[in-house]
This record gives structure tokens, sequence and C-alpha cells, in this order.
């Protein structure tokens, strides 16, 4: 006999953290993706290149990303949109998950060894999106479930 534990603390904590990618955008809306006050996109990643955990990282950074500001900018912002929205709504769940698995790796990466940062919020970061994508957390209070039953 097995025993299946329930999926709505998952679903829960799905939309939580959809809610956080939401959130976290406010510092970083376009067109400059910099907020009233505090650090921007740019200072961030700024600060990956100065801490840079690995030096491979800290120079992609440095000669591919920042020349390119606002291509990648907008990138990251949709990206994070996305993710948000999918993990909010439970909406294409596995594929929100997805991507914000390599989201949270790669602020992991970048953000190894900044001053101040906990990169261990990184890790727990992308165990819940790995959750979320073997999971099918959408079946359970989301637009995933309305989609499997037609």
């Amino acid at each position: 006999m097995s025993i299946q534990a329930p999926l709505w603390p998952i679903a829960g904590a799905r939309a939580i953290i959809g809610l956080l990618w939401l959130f976290s955008l406010r510092w970083k809306l376009p067109p400059d993706f910099m907020p009233s006050e505090g650090r921007g996109l740019m200072d961030w990643l700024e600060l990956e290149v100065t801490h840079a955990a690995f030096p491979l990282y800290g120079t992609l950074v440095e000669q591919l990303v920042i020349p390119n500001f606002t291509l990648f900018a907008w990138a990251i912002f949709l990206a994070e949109l996305i993710v948000g929205l999918s993990l909010l709504t439970g909406a294409f769940t596995r594929f929100g998950a997805f991507i914000g698995l390599g989201l949270a790796v790669n602020l992991g990466i970048g953000l190894l060894e900044v001053p101040g940062e906990w990169p261990w919020s990184y890790a727990m970061l992308a165990m819940w999106h790995g959750l979320f994508f073997v999971t099918r957390a959408g079946r359970v209070w989301g637009l995933d479930a309305l989609r499997a039953r037609n």
C-alpha cells in the first residue's frame, strides 16, 4: 500500500514563490531597469564582476552582458515575469519551474561571493523549482489542472 501526500502545500508554495519573482521585479523595471532608490540591475551585474566566484563567469558578465545591457535586462525582466506569472497561476508550471531553476542557479553562481548575500537562499530557490518541476505543481490550484481536464 502506498501513501500519497497532499499536493496543496506544494501548490501554496508555488504561488508564494511566484509572488516572490513578481515582487523582485520592482527594482529592475524598464526602461532603465533602476528603482527610484537603491541598487538596480546594472549595480548587481557590476557586483558580480567585482566579486566573481568564478573568473570565467565574471568575464562573461563584464564582456558580454554589460556591453549589451538593454538586451539582457529585457531578457531577465521577461524571464522573471514569465516565471512569476507561471508559478502564481499554475499555468505551464513545468516550463516556469524549469526557467526559474535556471535563473536561481545563475543567481547563485553570480552572487556567490558578493558581500551580504546568502548563497544558500539561491540553492533553496533552485530546490523549490526542481520540486515544482517534478511534481507538476500546477495540477493543484492551478490553470494546468483546467488544461488537463480539457
